[in-house]
């Protein structure tokens, strides 16, 4: 077995051929801070997830060994928390004198303690985590290692696929004489958004046996609903649990200004007493999973098994080109993202939008489908996904997102809808590649979709979203509302105002009658009206053009006039599928992106010379969304950026300079993904969710982009 990988720390990127670090050894698992700033994640294919530090220290709300989509895939609950491991009575007299112990440990007991928690009082108890030596992602699963003295344990976590459950698998890797392990299972039944302190209730034992355990968790005031728990052991004994611990303290939602102090149940402990090779499994499933018996089965081998066909179905896709590493870790990073989303006549398909907090939105999905499917050889899952937001559509409108807890889809958002339609051209596409019958039969079961989205812009729609017939160019917004991406509000106040004719939005309608033009062409029917369209949006886009700047303006004919703002939002008038700004002026947009906004790992959304310029994502609530678009980098603007850049320049090997940062980037925060923001400032902290769809989309789509334009092959589906 290869030895654990670091982290790379040279000033500059290493090449994108180089293989991402997703095995972390002793010098980030063992130390006090940097094993709590790197993360990992699991998921299940239903909106649930595990996901926790390296140390194993509930540092956020969030983190969870089972957070279980109760109502899928929107709606979870934190079921168990943390896993505490520790070995009984393992400093022996003779074992003390032979290992030297953590001078910080409990000198009262003689338990070797595995695990880590920080209290209410910032006391740190365990100091498990300085027996680290790795944490690794692999097979779809994540192993621990802890090296005590002559003993080595390792511990493996895998969520199968499709259920709410997780297996954790422990075994003696090598020790000197038998040794006992026990593990505690410490949880509740919270909704993930919300803690828990003082709760008080119980868990109802509705069965038990030595290595069985069926426990009903009750509705509670903090968000559970009645659930029910099965818990199974193999190669040991459980006993129930009762008691509740109280007061974890979780430095990360003190640093995010919310409330930052949790309680947990001990719901179970299971011990064992282990040689070399013996092997301690624990099982957890809830809800409708409460009835698998996975003991029956390898759900490890299973679900290693999926992820290489998800990867050698990707590699298949390009052909007899090799992809560098970091697509297949981003291949596997990409279906974490991919969920049921259940329909009044059966189950269709979306995109979380990031884990661990947020649902399926309407354009996270829209931008993410071209990375996270089409480049990954999934064009079959990208129809599927986009006929599951056409029973969506209301007005012409695509939902912003589905707030969860049975309540309705929201219709807020003025791009979704235009994104929808480019990416059914890009899906058409991709379609046509392996299957042309079947793409023309997919884009002919949503064309009354487009039809309905462009005659709703044209004639007017929600939030004063409509095309303007003086110029035929769109215009939207209300007092209070952010239907742009940058949606950022704090209380009543909208932070980045973007009402009038904002310039992605323009280039969005304008590839779209370019699209719509395509479609009619394909099945011979008149496109003079929508070729019309879109020859006036492009006649019209002159009025976006600051020749003193050499860039376009963010927003004209808004209610102050014009906004001539340095913003990333250009990029989508060069780096659509049909682009309204092409030649000269694309190469000036892109230079002047190219230096005020680029960093290694994302575009900024202000140029930092603007006064407003915030450059540290940071602090409370309100902090962070001032900042959240007005000069914060998020990573999948980078896909506008390279698809303008490979127009401009047809330069690949350029592009994979500008690539390569994701290298590292894809380990640095979390093991196998891609995050959604940095700081615009050096040295470009990350923050927000852990892992985003549209993040590891964009790269993706870039990645595969890079390939196609090193074999001179049409990439209309990616470009």
């Amino acid at each position: 077995m290869p030895g654990p990988q670091h982290l790379h720390h040279e000033t500059g990127p290493r090449p994108l051929d180089a293989r991402p670090s997703l095995d972390l050894g002793p010098a980030i698992c063992a130390d006090d801070q940097a094993s709590r700033l790197h993360e990992w994640l699991l998921t299940n294919g239903r909106g649930g997830y595990a996901c926790g530090s390296v140390a194993g220290i509930l540092d956020r709300r969030y983190h969870a060994i089972l957070a279980a989509a109760i109502d899928p895939p929107d709606t979870r609950s934190i079921l168990v928390a943390k896993l505490d491991e520790r070995l009984p009575d393992f400093w022996t007299t003779e074992r003390s004198k032979r290992t030297d112990r953590d001078p910080e440990d409990d000198p009262t007991s003689n338990d070797l303690t595995l695990s880590s928690d920080v209290w209410s009082n910032d006391r740190i108890s365990g100091f498990g985590h300085r027996h680290l030596i790795r944490c690794r992602l692999f097979e779809g699963a994540v192993e621990h290692q802890w090296l005590c003295g002559k003993i080595r344990i390792s511990r493996r976590l895998v969520m199968p696929h499709g259920h709410d459950a997780v297996i954790a698998e422990y075994r003696v890797e090598a020790t000197d004489r038998p040794v006992t392990l026990a593990v505690k299972a410490i949880g509740g039944n919270r909704l993930a958004d919300f803690l828990a302190p003082g709760a008080d209730w119980s868990a109802e034992t509705v069965a038990a046996t030595d290595t069985e355990l069926e426990l009903k968790l009750p509705a509670n005031s903090n968000g559970g609903t009645d659930v029910d728990l099965s818990i199974r052991v193999t190669g040991g004994s459980l006993d129930a649990g009762g008691t509740w611990y109280r007061g974890y303290h979780l430095d990360t939602e003190t640093r995010r200004g919310y409330d930052d102090v949790d309680d947990h149940l001990l719901l179970v402990e299971a011990k064992a007493e282990l040689g070399e090779g013996d092997v301690l499994r624990l099982e957890i499933a809830a809800g409708d999973s409460a009835g698998v018996d996975f003991r029956k089965q390898d759900p490890f081998a299973e679900e290693a098994a999926r992820q290489q066909k998800i990867i050698e179905r990707a590699g298949a896709s390009l052909g007899p080109t090799k992809a560098p590493p970091i697509f297949n870790t981003l291949t596997a990073a990409a279906d974490r993202f991919i969920v049921d989303r259940p329909l009044p006549d059966g189950a269709g398909a979306s995109i979380i939008a990031g884990y661990p907090w947020f649902a399926d939105w309407g354009r996270d999905t829209m931008i993410s489908i071209p990375g996270v499917c089409l480049a990954t050889g999934r064009a079959d899952l990208a129809r599927e996904i986009l006929h599951t937001f056409a029973q969506f559509v209301d007005d012409g409108m695509i939902p912003n997102r589905f707030p969860g807890l049975g309540r309705p889809p929201e219709y807020n958002t003025a791009d979704a809808a235009l994104l929808f339609i480019e990416t059914v051209g890009r899906t058409w596409m991709a379609s046509r590649i392996d299957d042309e019958p079947t793409a023309d039969a997919f884009l002919r079961d949503v064309l009354p979709t487009i039809d309905a989205i462009l005659d709703a812009y044209r004639t007017g729609t929600r939030h004063g979203i409509m095309i303007d017939p003086a110029d035929g160019l769109l215009t939207q917004g209300a007092e209070g509302l952010q239907l742009t991406w940058m949606d950022a509000r704090i209380g009543d106040e909208v932070v980045t105002p973007r009402r009038g004719k904002t310039i992605e939005l323009n280039a969005l309608l304008h590839s779209s009658f370019r699209w719509r033009a395509m479609f009619a062409g394909r099945f011979d029917e008149d496109a003079t009206t929508f070729i019309a369209s879109a020859d006036r949006i492009r006649e019209s886009f002159d009025r976006f053009w600051l020749d003193d700047h050499g860039y376009l303006a963010d927003v004209i004919d808004g209610p102050h006039g014009l906004d001539g703002s340095l913003r990333p939002n250009q990029l989508f008038a060069t780096g659509c599928a049909h682009p309204p700004v092409t030649g000269d002026r694309a190469e000036r947009v892109l230079a002047a992106c190219d230096a005020a906004l680029r960093i290694p790992v994302g575009l900024r959304t202000l140029d930092p010379a603007d006064t407003r310029y915030q450059g540290s994502y940071a602090g409370n609530q309100a902090e962070r969304d001032a900042a959240y678009h007005m000069g914060t980098s998020w990573p999948w603007l980078l896909g506008p950026f390279v698809r303008t850049h490979l127009r401009v320049h047809q330069d690949p090997k350029a592009v994979r300079g500008i690539l390569a940062a994701f290298v590292d980037e894809s380990s640095r925060r979390v093991l196998g993904g891609i995050g959604e923001v940095h700081d615009g400032d050096e040295p470009h902290r990350p923050g927000g969710c852990l892992s985003q769809a549209w993040s590891v989309g964009e790269i993706l789509a870039c990645l595969r982009l890079v390939l196609h334009h090193e074999r001179q092959h049409d990439a209309v589906a990616f470009a």
